[in-house]
């Protein structure tokens, strides 16, 4: 029995054999573009993925990926909090 390939949803995450983790960003008739969580873009023929073995996965969510920027302001964060300090004067042992 042939195992049914989901059709490519934009926006939806997928996981292939490898256990990689990927996004369809764009598809027409004739392609699909996936990008990977790495950031990795890849754009592959119609006819290819039905011959992939891949699954409707959850987004991942283990931190930051590749592209997302820090919110300095949401996270108690200031770009000053990063600025190098004069530890020379401290004290460490009374």
């Amino acid at each position: 029995m042939i195992p049914l390939v989901p059709e490519p949803t934009i926006g939806q995450w997928y996981q292939d054999a490898q256990h990689r983790y990927f996004e369809v960003v764009a598809s027409d008739e004739e392609s699909v573009e996936i990008q990977f969580y790495d950031g990795n873009i890849e754009e592959i023929d119609m006819d290819t993925w039905t011959l992939l073995s891949v699954r409707p996965a959850a987004e991942p969510n283990d931190g930051l990926s590749p592209f997302e920027e820090l919110d300095f302001n949401g996270n108690d964060l200031t770009e000053e909090s990063f600025e190098t300090q004069d530890w020379s004067s401290t004290t460490y042992f009374d």
